[in-house]
C-alpha cells in the first residue's frame, strides 16, 4: 500500500468532511481539534518506531475519530466515525484487518477508555495530550460552551466535574506519562483553585 499517498487522501477527505457539515455549536470536537489529534499522534506512533502498518493505523483512526460528531448523535460518535472510515477506505481497498484495528482504536477513545493494543494507547493519549498542557485552559472552556450548546443544558459544578474527570484520567503510554504528567498536575491545581473562587 503506498501509505503516504492514502494519508494525504484521508486527511483531505476529512478536512472536506468537516467544512461539508457544519455543525452548529461544535467548539471544541472541530477540524482544528482533530489535526492536533493527528499531531500528537504522530509524535508518540515516532516514539515508538511503530510498523508502517501501526502507524497508518494509528493516523487513519486519529483524522476520523471525531468525525461522527457531524452526521449523527454526540453519544454515537465512535460508531459513526467508524462508518464514516469504512465508507471512505474501503473504496480505497485498504484490507479488512486494517479496518478492523482503525475501527478498533476509534472505539478505544470512547469515554471511559479502554485500550487493548498501544495504536490503541497511542490514539487515547493523543485525543487527551491537553490534558497535561497549559492549552487545557483553553479547551476545557470550549468543552463546557460546546456541551451546553449542544445539550441544552447548564453546569453549575463544570470546575468540580473537570477535576474528577483529570483525578480519574490516566495516560496509558510511558511517553505521555513522563512528558504530561506534571503538565497534568497543574491543571489539577488551577481547577482546584478555580472550585474555591467559585465558592466565594
Amino acid at each position: 500500500m503506498q501509505y503516504a499517498s492514502l494519508r494525504e487522501e484521508i486527511a483531505a477527505h476529512v478536512i472536506s468532511l468537516f467544512r461539508q457539515h457544519p455543525v452548529p455549536g461544535l467548539l471544541y470536537h472541530n477540524l482544528e481539534h482533530t489535526c492536533q489529534v493527528v499531531r500528537h499522534s504522530e509524535e508518540i506512533a515516532l516514539h515508538y518506531h511503530l510498523t508502517p502498518d501501526e502507524q497508518f493505523i494509528v493516523i487513519a483512526a486519529a483524522w476520523f475519530h471525531d468525525t461522527g460528531h457531524l452526521i449523527g448523535d454526540m453519544k454515537q460518535h465512535e460508531e459513526q466515525g467508524c462508518v464514516l472510515m469504512r465508507r471512505f477506505l474501503e473504496e480505497k481497498q485498504v484490507p479488512a484487518y486494517m479496518l478492523q484495528k482503525i475501527a478498533g482504536c476509534i472505539m478505544a477513545t470512547q469515554y471511559p477508555p479502554h485500550p487493548c493494543s498501544l495504536p490503541e494507547e497511542i490514539i487515547c493519549d493523543a485525543d487527551t495530550y491537553h490534558f497535561g498542557t497549559s492549552y487545557f485552559k483553553i479547551t476545557d472552556e470550549l468543552v463546557r460552551q460546546e456541551l451546553e450548546i449542544r445539550l441544552h443544558f447548564r453546569f453549575t459544578s463544570w470546575h468540580h466535574d473537570t477535576l474528577t474527570l483529570l483525578q480519574k484520567h490516566r495516560f496509558f503510554t510511558d511517553y505521555c506519562r513522563l512528558l504530561l504528567e506534571a503538565g497534568k498536575q497543574q491543571n489539577i491545581e488551577y481547577l482546584q483553585k478555580k472550585i474555591i473562587t467559585d465558592q466565594n
